[in-house]
């Protein structure tokens, strides 16, 4: 036994020198692979994920290419006490895949539109230097300590850890895939649920992944290669909901059901949605995917939660809703969705290499490929032309003035939002003033904020297109909002005898 592990372990050890290099010479190292093959014996007692390895792409690499200590676990007297290695390195993939590892770290800072964009630094784009009303607006929230447009997934874990405001561990589901992966289970000595500790957690990720934390295997079987997905919270609100509540055609069951385009979105799903995230106003910690609409939120909310989920907003010591990034709710029910479009469509569109047709995994605003495709760049593509018999040029333009709509829109939802709040708060100081107050008219004011509160800040701050993945409902939602802020508005003022100043009329 001992001398079969030597002469394993030494095969490996080759194996992996040659993957650290970069996995020059691969076909050199056929006869070696072959060899380590012939000494393993995994299938003994993982017979399921053996079987599933041996009938997909992977089914010529050796386990212990990817599972350092396998040889040592399957010949130790117990192997419950040398357990090989997982290696969620996005390097190991890269040393083969090395197309899809280069594109999914690139990071070109600027702004190829009008909003959003890559910041080289994340504090150079503040959000309120979009939305210069917002800090008032969730006044109270650990989002007002810092809060910076996002840079790419290359950073994706570095700027989580640097960040000043309180952080949960919650948060590394989507942002480190071992956690993800693990949670609900114990690691490294660890229980990774809602009540471990961020700190303690963070320092066990390994060094190289200290940058980007999500990996290849986030989104991907290493086993299979298929489309996977490991977040629990969204496995949870597909079992109760399906894999999309608003398309009964298409909501199937599970994701292993799902069809090519309802996967696609998924993995995205894992992470671009709106979720409760760490301890709420009541101190309850929970990590929930909401798996709704934006006008399904607050009654979900409050019939779930008790509308506690979140925080109490500073100025009007009122329950409100803080959203996440909720690209893939309000995807669904989009004319795109519908004409059978998936995130992948736009954000990950086939290039062409050195002849070959590859799936770029730089995902970014598809305006970064059209510019590319323009100029005629490497990457350069135009996802849009799939569906669209017009020329980029134009719909670059098309998409600007798109975004150009919402954002007026919302700039006037911000200003009525914000007066709400005063009209509230003035109602509010009133009542502990001594004066009468119209409680019922002030529960029905503080309740329209609410809802105007969650529209605006769920589909145009908390989501990333400014309005572009469904503009139709974000327009309509937006007029709402803005119907609600005001009649808020009204309706406190009412409350309390007070009257409304004349420019917020």
């Amino acid at each position: 036994m001992v001398r079969r592990l030597l002469v394993l372990s030494s095969a490996v050890l080759a194996l992996a020198m040659a993957v650290a290099a970069g996995w020059q010479g691969v076909s050199g190292q056929l006869s070696d692979i072959a060899a380590i093959k012939a000494q393993e014996a995994c299938r003994d007692c993982h017979r399921q994920i053996a079987t599933s390895h041996a009938q997909n792409s992977h089914s010529g690499l050796a386990c212990s290419q990817c599972h350092p200590k396998a040889p040592e676990h399957q010949d130790a007297d117990d192997p419950a006490k040398v357990l090989p290695v997982v290696d969620f390195r996005a390097e190991v993939c890269g040393s083969c895949h090395r197309f899809q590892y280069e594109t999914y770290f690139m990071s070109e800072p600027g702004v190829v539109g009008l909003y959003g964009g890559t910041p080289a630094d994340p504090r150079e784009h503040p959000k309120t230097k979009d939305f210069p009303l917002y800090n008032k607006i969730i006044a109270g929230h650990g989002f007002t300590k810092e809060y910076n447009e996002d840079r790419s997934h290359k950073f994706i874990l570095r700027d989580h850890i640097d960040i000043k405001r309180a952080k949960n561990v919650a948060c590394l589901n989507c942002k480190a895939t071992p956690v993800t992966y693990y949670w609900g289970r114990t690691w490294k000595g660890t229980k990774l649920d809602e009540n471990a500790k961020w700190d303690e957690v963070i320092a066990l990720i390994p060094k190289e992944m200290q940058d980007y934390g999500a990996s290849c295997t986030h989104c991907h079987d290493p086993h299979t290669t298929n489309l996977r997905i490991i977040n629990k919270a969204l496995q949870a609100a597909i079992a109760e909901r399906g894999v999309n509540p608003y398309w009964q055609e298409k909501n199937a069951k599970s994701f292993a059901e799902a069809d090519k385009q309802q996967k696609e979105i998924l993995v995205c799903a894992q992470c671009h949605v709106e979720y409760v995230c760490g301890p709420g106003a009541d101190k309850k910690v929970r990590f929930v995917f909401g798996w709704r609409k934006v006008r399904d939120l607050d009654d979900f909310y409050r019939s779930e939660f008790n509308y506690m989920q979140d925080w109490i907003h500073a100025i009007i010591e009122e329950p409100l809703i803080k959203s996440q990034h909720p690209e893939v709710e309000l995807f669904w029910e989009s004319k795109y969705e519908r004409s059978g479009a998936s995130c992948v469509t736009c954000h990950m569109p086939k290039v062409q290499i050195n002849g070959r047709t590859l799936t770029s995994h730089w995902l970014v605003s598809p305006l970064r490929y059209i510019d590319r495709y323009i100029k005629g760049e490497k990457l350069g593509a135009f996802p849009c032309g799939q569906c669209h018999a017009v020329s980029p040029q134009v719909l670059r333009e098309q998409v600007l003035r798109v975004q150009k709509h919402v954002d007026e829109a919302q700039k006037r939802v911000q200003q009525a939002l914000s007066d709400s709040i005063d009209a509230i708060a003035a109602a509010k100081k009133a009542q502990k003033d001594g004066k009468t107050v119209n409680e019922q008219l002030l529960r029905q004011a503080i309740r329209l904020h609410q809802l105007a509160h969650v529209r605006w800040e769920n589909l145009v701050v908390s989501e990333n297109s400014m309005g572009f993945h469904n503009p139709e409902e974000v327009l309509k939602e937006l007029a709402e909002a803005m119907d609600y802020a005001r009649q808020a508005q009204m309706l406190a003022f009412q409350s309390a005898g007070l009257t409304v100043k004349p420019e917020s009329q």
